[in-house]
Formats: C-alpha cells, structure tokens, sequence
C-alpha cells in the first residue's frame, strides 16, 4: 500500500506526526498499525512499524513519533509534502473490548493508539467507560490539548472518559501504589487493561498488574521497541 504525506505536525519539542492522505475505502480498527518503510540505509531496519494516532472516523491517517538520531528516524523527520511511501496493510489485535471498561496505560508517544481509539469512542458515541493513565517525563504531554476537550465533552455523552496525567521527573514512575491511589478499584471486577509505550512501562505495569490480581487475560500489551 502506497500512502502520501499531505502535513507534518510538531506535536512536542521532541514528539512529531505526519499526516496521509487517506486512500478510498481504506479500513483499520482503531489501535491498529502499519509498518513503514523508507529509502535509507539504517543497521536496525529501513522499515519500522508504527500505530496509528489516527481514528477510523478521521479523513486521513497519522503517524507518531519520537525524534531520535538513527538514520530512519532522521529521514522521517525531514520527509517534505507530497512524498509516497510504501506500507503494509493495517495489522494487529490491540483493539477494544467495547463491553467492557476499558483502563489505558500509556507511556509518552505509546499515547498514540490511545488517542486512536479513544477518537474512535468518543465519534461512535460508545458507552464504554475508559480511564486513561498517561505517563510522560515532562508536562509536554502529546496530544493533551485534545485529550482534555475530549474528557470535558465526554460528561455530557454516553462515554465516561476519565483522566489522570503523570510526570515521571515530578513523582517518579508508575508504580503500584500510584497505580492503586489512581484507579482505586477491586482489581476483581475484570476490566480490560491495555498497555502501550515503552517495554519498561509496558512488563512491569504487566507484572504489577499481575501481582495485584489482574487475569494475564485481561491485558492487553503494545511494546514500543526503539522508542
């Protein structure tokens, strides 16, 4: 699959987008990703895969990134408007359980599948109730702008969207008692918890999360190697 770079958008000081034109009956689930393959020479790989930010109900697709220093990264920071790329087709099962809640750990631009999905809800008018814990090393938290109109718009819908920012440099990491003081629930009642950043965040909330209860069954993980 081609795709076409139509804008770019600096999201943070370190944090980017870029914006596809979106082909004609193009189909993915919210939460979904592709792999994106770019003409340079890089050790690791010249083709590195990447969620979508974007919602299915949006007339075009993004991509987020952080910037970084390998030569992949550097050509995707400086690709000029009307550039095509060759992708593959949407991939992957980091999807929502509509009927069930819905608890969201995200970890800097591992936000990105989140705010697929969470656009996605929020569109559909979906009752599933979400909580979102959004960790970042900074206050420049990608996408919050959004976020908090989305949850200020949420009280008055069907969605109960709820969320809870984090800055790791002001209270450290998430750990277990924070996680407890931040969705104060039985961790009994089975709702879905989906995980996504990098993997130190990613398999050790898995293992907390673990420790407090939680079925392996009811985690759901999206690991952003490279990160």
């Amino acid at each position: 699959m081609i795709l076409k770079v139509i804008e770019k958008r600096v999201e943070t000081e370190n944090v980017f987008s870029l914006i596809f034109q979106k082909p004609d009956k193009y189909y993915f689930y919210a939460g979904q990703y592709i792999d994106l393959q770019l003409p340079v020479e890089d050790k690791i790989s010249n083709s590195k895969t990447f969620s979508f930010s974007s919602s299915p109900t949006e007339n075009y697709l993004m991509l987020t990134a952080k910037t970084g220093i390998t030569p992949y990264k550097k050509y995707m920071e400086n690709i000029e408007l009307g550039q095509s790329f060759d992708t593959t087709h949407p991939i992957g099962t980091f999807t929502l359980d509509e009927s069930q809640e819905a608890v969201f750990i995200a970890g800097g631009v591992g936000i990105a599948p989140f705010r697929s999905i969470i656009k996605y809800v929020l569109d559909q008018k979906l009752k599933t109730k979400i909580t979102l814990i959004y960790s970042n090393s900074d206050e420049n938290f990608p996408f919050k702008k959004e976020l908090d109109l989305w949850q200020k718009q949420s009280a008055s819908w069907r969605t109960n969207l709820t969320i809870h920012y984090i800055v790791t440099s002001k209270v450290g990491r998430l750990d277990k008692e924070m996680l407890l003081k931040l969705y104060p629930k039985p961790y009994t009642l089975n709702p879905i918890y989906y995980l996504a950043g990098p993997p130190n965040l990613v398999y050790g909330m898995q293992e907390i999360l673990m420790d407090l209860g939680v079925d392996n069954t009811n985690i759901r993980l999206e690991s952003f190697d490279g990160y």
